[in-house]
């Protein structure tokens, strides 16, 4: 079962093609084939875990679901580093969730960034070694998935979210990355246009029909977001 969300489809998506797109140097048929295993065993048990009706249920699906990195870890297809980044936010998603708060606005932007961060991880299987490249594209990819999750918690009429809040979660990072790789100004431009447009025209979004337009322009943008990315990091 595919998740209900858009969204979530979307950015797991996304974050393993960017993986294996900017892998195809060094990419074998064994490391892809456990990271798509991984990237398959979350689509379709997302909303298991999500909607877990209790914490047993939510705990075994999630050790399920930890068994691909486990496997490569073992067969030394990993990166500490990129383990160490995912596991932190998987924590912080947790207590939040436990806490009663993985549908606010603070749960929305962890688990985003917890589902972006796919791509360090499915990267850390597929080229194990990861270079300085990777990192920025991984900051800048889970930066705008952060601030697009800020800035459409703005545009909806029972969320109480500033509309210059996805600006300013932005530019710091994007200027940042721009600064060691002047090439991510191309992937940037775009962004910028839209989070400071929303500071300008914040249209509120009541109505569902409206909310799912909303998702699918979202969904398209972080497509062209992607597909730059990876077409920059041969640049």
């Amino acid at each position: 079962m595919l998740p209900r969300e858009k969204s979530v489809l979307g950015i797991l998506t996304f974050s393993y093609l960017l993986a294996v797109a900017t892998s195809l140097k060094v990419l074998s048929p064994a490391p892809l084939a456990l990271a798509t295993a991984a990237y398959l065993l979350h689509l379709f048990t997302f909303d298991m875990v999500f909607y877990a009706p209790n914490k047993a249920r939510f705990y075994f699906l999630t050790v399920f679901n930890f068994l691909p990195y486990l496997a490569a870890a073992a067969l030394g297809w990993w990166n500490p580093v990129a383990y160490a980044v995912g596991l932190i936010f998987f924590v912080a998603y947790t207590v939040l969730m436990h806490l009663g708060r993985g549908r606010a606005v603070e749960g929305v932007v962890t688990g985003t960034a917890l589902l972006a961060s796919l791509f360090l991880v499915v990267k850390a299987i597929t080229a194990q070694q990861l270079g300085p490249r990777d990192y920025l594209i991984y900051a800048l990819f889970t930066t705008y998935h952060v601030a697009t999750a800020y800035y459409v918690e703005s545009r909806l009429a029972f969320r109480d979210v500033k509309p210059h809040t996805a600006l300013r979660i932005w530019t710091p990072v994007a200027v940042f990355v721009a600064l060691l790789w002047p090439p991510s100004l191309l992937a940037s431009a775009e962004p910028f246009y839209k989070f400071l447009k929303n500071i300008k025209t914040n249209v509120k979004y009541s109505q569902y029909v409206d909310i799912v337009k909303m998702g699918w322009r979202e969904l398209a943008r972080s497509a062209l977001f992607t597909t730059i990315l990876a077409a920059l990091y041969y640049l």
